[in-house]
């Protein structure tokens, strides 16, 4: 792998509130290999409107190709906006705290901020709230591998080769662990694109959100589709009314549900100063939406 040089800095994960200014909107955004569903939350908190992105035409610079088609998707000035992202920032060896994604130093075998996560959850519900299901962020070498493939899309290797510089980086023919995180390449991309815009990205995790604000319904596997969506969308129907919003549009999908919740959640969390971010300089940060305290359940 060509680095210039290795960053290295402290490792340590900050935990603050996150404010959102009165009239900003928020967007959740699920992150697909082809796709990005985005659920932007009006100003006004008064509508809710889906939107799919489409990445395949998606080519160099793809920073700036991605802003504008969140740009145009969605239609309305997004500066100062938050978004909540249903991807990782970068890959756990590669670090982004600076201005080019470049090794780090040390890395470590599980993120830190997936370890302060559940640190987290653990002290808030008391040990009581079932652990997190989180699938490991790769290493640079799983996302070579990806791009090293013939069948990979073209998309998703112009966005490797010019956010990651995977040159060197070995690889072992066959992927470990298939393709399922191949669609974080796009998500790699999303958020420089979203801070183009003005926008403050967070990564997120749309299952989570959903079990925080299920009043403690199971949340059903996605392999139910039709239960996993029905649930889905209660969830959201419920936040919408808690944000007052008036204009809802129920989720018509999977992937719309979890940007949906993102949005929602984040939004009716503010809204009492319970939304919180997870901060590690090398790996981004990330945001969890409480409900306030006096009002969680068991989870």
């Amino acid at each position: 792998m060509y680095i210039g040089a290795l960053r290295v800095k402290s490792d340590g994960c900050v935990r603050r509130r996150i404010l959102v200014a009165r009239g900003a909107p928020i967007l959740g955004i699920d992150v697909g290999e082809d796709y990005l569903d985005l659920a932007m939350l009006s100003g006004d908190r008064a509508t809710l409107s889906h939107h799919r992105i489409p990445l395949a035409g998606v080519r160099s610079p793809v920073v700036e190709s991605i802003a504008r088609l969140v740009a145009y998707a969605v239609g309305s000035e997004l500066r100062g906006a938050v978004a909540l992202v249903d991807s990782p920032r970068t890959p756990r060896d590669i670090d982004c705290s600076g201005a080019k994604m470049i090794e780090r130093a040390n890395a470590p075998a599980t993120r830190i901020i997936d370890a302060s996560l559940r640190t987290l959850l653990h002290a808030t519900f008391n040990g009581t709230m079932r652990p997190l299901s989180m699938f490991p962020t790769p290493l640079a070498s799983y996302f070579a591998g990806c791009i090293a493939h013939h069948l990979c899309k073209p998309h998703l290797r112009a966005i490797a080769e010019e956010l990651l510089d995977l040159r060197g980086v070995a690889t072992r023919g066959k992927i470990a662990g298939g393709t399922f995180t191949r669609f974080m390449l796009a998500g790699f991309a999303v958020f420089p694109a979203l801070e183009r815009l003005g926008i403050r990205a967070f990564e997120a995790y749309p299952d989570l959100q959903m079990r925080l604000w299920s009043d403690g319904v199971e949340l059903p596997p996605k392999r139910n589709r039709a239960e996993a969506i029905r649930v889905r969308r209660h969830i959201c129907a419920r936040l919408a009314g808690i944000v007052g919003v008036t204009r809802f549009e129920a989720p018509r999908t999977l992937d719309e549900a979890d940007a949906g919740v993102l949005a929602l959640s984040a939004a009716a969390s503010a809204s009492t100063n319970s939304l919180i971010e997870l901060h590690c300089a090398p790996e981004g940060r990330f945001a969890i939406a409480f409900r306030a305290r006096a009002d969680r359940p068991r989870t």
